[in-house]
Parts: C-alpha cells; structure tokens; sequence
C-alpha cells in the first residue's frame, strides 16, 4: 500500500515543480533586476510600484535604496528556507521559464488585440515615449513587471492565502479565485489611465499565472507584454 500510494503521488521533483521553486524564480529574476537597476532603475522616480515599494520598506525602518531589490530576494530565499527546496539550480529549468514566459504572453497579447484597446493604452504613453525614448520604456517595463508582481502576486496573494486558508481553514480553490479577482481589480486601479477592463482581464491572468505556474513565469510575461509594448510605440502602430 505505501508503495502504491508512492508511485501514484504527484512528483514535486519534476520540471513543472522545479519553475515554482523560490531559488529557481529568484535566479531567473535576478538578471531582469540587475538589468532595470544597472540601467539606470533607481533614477525612474515615476516608476509608481518600486516608489511604493520603498514606502513600506521606510515604515518598517529601512530607508537605503537598495532595499528594494533585496527584499524580494529576502523574500524568496525565505520561502525557499520555509519550503525546504533543494538547493540545486537547474540551466534547463530557466531556459524553460523563458519560453513559457514568450508563449503566456501570446494570450496577453491576443486579449490586448481583440479587446481593440491597444491604441489607447499606448496614447496614455505615447508622449512619455517620444520624451524618454524606448530604451528606457523597456526599462520602465521591466521594473514594473518585476515590482508590480511582487507587490499584487507575490504579497497580496500569498498572504491572503495564508490568513484565509492556513489560519482560518477556508477552501483554497475559493479563496484563490477571490484573490485572484481582488488583487486583479486593485492591480487595474493601481494604474493611472488605460482602460480598466483591459488591466483587470490581464490582473486576473496574470494571477492565475502566478498561481498555477508560480512567481518566476509571472514576472517574466509580464516582461515580455511591457516590452511587447514598448516595441509597438517604437513602431509607432499600435495595431501592428
């Protein structure tokens, strides 16, 4: 019977566990915060995520600016402490992020097109690009994939999960969704002009995401949609 049950349990080892563990989202992360942050991340002072991000950092006593970055790896060397994860660092399970990252964004992208709100969002920022240059939109981007789902994913999510499934025993299932849908509106509202449909469609798959596929691939779609983005102002077509 133990044999049996051991065979037919779930493989936590496998490659599909392997993307969710903390270590590997943080390795896989790293060089998208070294790139904003390097390339010049901390002078973006509109960059409204990292801005509030620091806040909550100074209302806790720290005020050094590069606490920012360091509290998201806290945060995952802390999970993966809590978890127990092997320590190993796998080269096939990053590249494997990348690829789902390009591939998840492709729906992002989809909902974007046949939603027809493309071309206002990118008149919102339209100006912004012309002025900073696309360079530092893709910057822009990258910070705000990594820091928005830090802040709506990562936190909102696992500590709903935590006070409503671990301390109060509520459904899971039921408790993610309603997360998911929550932190998707708040995710939408966070964002000044751009349509509000659009942002919450893309909260709610960017939460599922995170959810089903963890924090690293998250983050990376989200990337990718922000640059996808970017290259449409460059293009100067956002139907394109």
């Amino acid at each position: 019977m133990i044999d049996n049950a051991r065979a037919e349990a779930p493989r936590l080892d496998g490659y599909y566990w392997q993307t969710q563990y903390p270590l590997h989202c943080m390795v896989f992360v790293l060089p998208m915060m070294l790139f904003f942050h390097l390339g010049g991340g901390y002078s973006l002072g509109s960059l409204k995520a990292v801005v509030d991000l620091s806040r909550i950092l100074r209302f806790f006593g720290g005020t050094a600016a590069y606490l920012t970055p360091v509290a998201i790896i806290a945060v995952l060397l802390a999970q993966h402490l809590v978890r127990r994860d092997p320590w190993g660092i796998h080269p096939k399970v990053l590249l494997g992020m990348l690829i789902e990252s390009m591939a998840f964004v492709i729906p992002l992208v989809a909902i974007g097109h046949l939603a027809n709100k493309l071309a206002a969002l990118a008149a919102n920022t339209a100006a912004a690009a012309q002025t900073d240059g696309v360079f530092r939109e893709i910057l822009k981007g990258t910070g705000a994939g990594i820091y928005e789902e830090f802040l709506f994913r990562l936190l909102a999510i696992s500590l709903a999960m935590l006070i409503f499934v671990d301390v109060f025993g509520l459904k899971k299932g039921w408790v993610a969704v309603g997360t998911v849908i929550v932190t998707a509106v708040l995710f939408a509202m966070y964002h000044v002009g751009g349509d509000f449909v659009f942002r919450t469609l893309a909260g709610v798959y960017l939460g599922g995401l995170f959810l089903l596929r963890g924090f690293g691939v998250a983050v990376g779609t989200h990337v990718m949609w922000n640059i996808y983005y970017a290259l449409l102002l460059l293009a100067g077509n956002p139907h394109a």
